[in-house]
């Protein structure tokens, strides 16, 4: 392997399921860059956010070795378009994950592979029941004492009911966003998300063109919670345009989601490329999750969640390392983080109090590659914490 300092390097970051864009994500990074220089001692000089394309928004980040160029893939467009808004809208968002989740396995595979994110899952349809079955019993109750008609009171009661639950849903649980999330994923198994399949050939091509014009010492994608999936995709993608050459792809998934797809029987074309991904030796890849992290498949196979053999059992892909966030913080501050499941899904873009393996601003801005960086890491195997059968 090639050790010699990475000068120059093309990051191409795709978020997960979330509206807010570029401008907050530049932010973010300029931010926490700032702060994280106080741990690792790596100055970063991050220039103003630019649009490149219709679909690409990206910033320079200099080191005094290595020059970056940041590029952030855009969905959020897509996304705001599906971003249900009304109450009626999200309560078929609920039931219509639900019962696909349901109905295609996806919730018996969570509770196999890592319950946590099993009961984050279940959130809203759960207290949406709570609701029916609370308005049902009040409606009673007052139609009983009140001598009122039982239809019409249980009606008013699960309306004022429903009205209640999404505020509690949206701001103090963010159950919603994982409806949503639920809602999405159900439509790309099955094959229908156009636009986004669409999208995502267009990121496919810009890496691709990105790799083969040779000008990048190393060109890395990031993908983040839902935007794991999508890089899976866009990698394999990328990785056939590329033909018979043979540079190299670095891959990192954070926080992944890839099981939200790769669960469903009917998710075949994706399987087909969490497969392609995984065999091709032209791929570097790497998966950072944390146990605490209940909003993602901590430390798990993507491969094993479609029910796909590794192509190479001694060289597993993507190699699976725990980002260790308890040692990254104080005592006091982890267990501040800890209570924060929100926060803490998103630790893996921004600073820490101390230093350790995981550095998000050493891996998209250092001097080595991706594979260089966690060369003598071995990939954790047999992770079975939150599992509830053993491997």
């Amino acid at each position: 392997m090639n050790q010699a300092p990475i000068t120059r390097r093309t990051v191409f970051y795709i978020e997960g399921y979330d509206p807010r864009g570029p401008a907050h994500y530049h932010a973010l990074y300029r931010d926490e860059a700032a702060r994280q220089e106080k741990v690792n001692g790596l100055a970063l000089k991050v220039g103003p956010r630019r649009k490149v394309d219709a679909i690409t928004s990206g910033w320079s980040v200099s080191s005094p070795t290595t020059e970056t160029q940041y590029l952030f893939l855009r969905y959020d467009d897509l996304m705001r378009q599906r971003w249900s808004r009304t109450t009626p809208a999200i309560l078929r968002d609920i039931l219509r994950y639900t019962w696909a989740f349901t109905r295609r396995g996806v919730f018996a595979g969570m509770y196999r592979l890592s319950w946590p994110i099993l009961i984050f899952s279940t959130m809203a349809p759960a207290l949406l029941a709570i609701v029916v079955l609370v308005s049902l019993l009040a409606g009673i109750a007052v139609a009983y004492f009140a001598n009122t008609p039982l239809g019409v009171v249980a009606a008013l009661a699960l309306f004022g009911g429903l009205l209640l639950l999404r505020p509690v849903l949206e701001s103090r649980m963010t159950a919603l966003w994982l409806a949503r999330i639920g809602a999405y994923t159900t439509d790309r198994g099955a094959g229908n998300t156009p636009g986004i399949e669409s999208r995502i050939d267009a990121f496919a091509q810009k890496i691709a063109a990105e790799v083969l014009a040779g000008s990048a010492d190393e060109v890395l994608v990031v993908g983040h919670s839902a935007g794991s999936h999508v890089g899976v995709s866009a990698c394999a993608r990328a990785l056939q345009l590329m033909g018979s050459s043979d540079r190299r792809l670095s891959f990192v998934t954070l926080g992944q989601a890839i099981p939200f797809i790769a669960l469903q029987p009917c998710a075949v074309f994706f399987h087909d490329e969490l497969k392609r991904a995984a065999a091709d030796p032209r791929l570097d890849w790497i998966d950072f999750s944390a146990p605490r992290d209940g909003l993602c498949f901590a430390l798990t196979d993507p491969l094993l969640s479609a029910g796909l053999a590794q192509p190479d059992p001694d060289n597993p892909k993507p190699k699976l390392l725990s980002a260790r966030f308890n040692r990254l913080f104080t005592p006091e501050t982890y267990a501040r983080l800890q209570r924060d499941y929100y926060r803490l899904h998103f630790q893996y873009l921004m600073a820490a109090e101390q230093p350790g393996d995981y550095d998000y601003f050493l891996i998209t801005a250092g001097d080595m590659t991706l594979a260089q960086r966690f060369a003598q890491a071995p990939s954790i195997k047999s992770y079975d914490r939150f599992r509830t059968t053993r491997s």
